[in-house]
């Protein structure tokens, strides 16, 4: 992988949770977004934040010679523990959380050695392994799934 295919899927990132934040501007947190369990629009954005956090690791650990993945990882209660801690969150701080771990995301994903962006490693969910380049495109899918659901629970 070059400097400028990193840059590339670092930009796309940056795009993919500007794309959020816009939606965020615009729709109000506390919007319902599925109705069972009740999730409303900040807790999607927390799910996505704690995700970026995960991957984040994963991707740091193998850059360091090892490998992460959530122990025991169960994932509907980890979804459900994440929405508990979001709940415990102001609007303001689940917000500079949210952009916290995107960078987070970025960061790693360019701190990531060039010669080793095809090797596969492990990912956070444990059942699953990939290179770093899939991983952030399996990323971007699950922002724009995220982003489609808001939107249709806004009736746009």
């Amino acid at each position: 992988m070059t400097t400028s295919q990193k840059s590339h899927l670092i930009g796309l990132l940056a795009q993919s949770y500007s794309a959020t934040q816009a939606l965020v501007d615009e729709i109000e947190l506390a919007l319902v977004v599925y109705a069972n369990p009740v999730w409303q629009v900040r807790d999607v954005i927390w799910h996505l934040a704690v995700w970026d956090q995960q991957v984040a690791k994963s991707i740091l650990a193998f850059k360091d010679g090892g490998q992460y993945a959530i122990p025991k990882f169960d994932e509907d209660r980890f979804n459900n523990a994440a929405f508990q801690d979001g709940r415990q969150l102001s609007p303001e701080q689940l917000l500079k959380e949210s952009a916290q771990a995107r960078s987070e995301f970025e960061q790693a994903v360019k701190m990531f050695p060039d010669d080793h962006f095809r090797t596969e490693f492990l990912y956070p969910w444990g059942d699953e392994s990939g290179d770093v380049t899939q991983v952030v495109k399996d990323m971007l899918e699950h922002d724009e799934e995220h982003r489609t659901e808001i939107l249709t629970a806004a009736n746009r």
